[in-house]
């Protein structure tokens, strides 16, 4: 499947605006339409998004809403450079942690969101990036953590 980083349509922002969603906050999520991941139907949707919440120095995570087969996930995601010394070569990859639990539908996987998670994440890193460090070749590493211990 292919994804851009794009603007999304107005009908389709409309769409997401109706869904009222919320954030973990309990206020209406806000999102930026003119920096969405999205397919050309735009039935997959991904993008950053903010709500209020107290600084705590132990969590650098973003959120994120994935809407995908009409299901819609907010997700908390910690994204990180790495880099380690391979046969005395530098290699530098990005790693995603996931710490949401994905819930399962019937006609959507857990499996199947991660699979569309990695391309999504790895399409807005590249475009935010310039391009300057995504190559073809640029390692990338999606992690599942699941919920977090509260």
């Amino acid at each position: 499947m292919k994804f851009e980083y794009r603007y999304l349509s107005e009908e389709r922002a409309a769409e997401i605006d109706a869904l009222g969603l919320r954030g973990p906050d309990g206020y209406k999520v806000r999102i930026n339409y003119s920096e969405c991941v999205t397919n050309e139907d735009e039935s997959i949707v991904f993008q950053k998004i903010y709500f209020a919440r107290f600084y705590n120095a132990d969590e650098d995570y973003d959120c994120y809403l994935l809407i995908y087969k009409e299901h819609q996930y907010i997700l908390e995601v910690e994204n990180r450079w790495r880099k380690e010394l391979r046969n005395e070569t530098v290699l530098h990859y990005f790693q995603s942690l996931i710490f949401t639990t994905i819930k399962e539908y019937n006609d959507c996987s857990s499996k199947e969101v991660l699979s569309v998670l990695k391309d999504v994440i790895y399409e807005r890193e590249k475009n935010l990036c310039s391009g300057i460090l995504f190559g073809e070749d640029m390692p990338e590493e999606i992690i599942y953590m699941g919920k977090k211990d509260e």
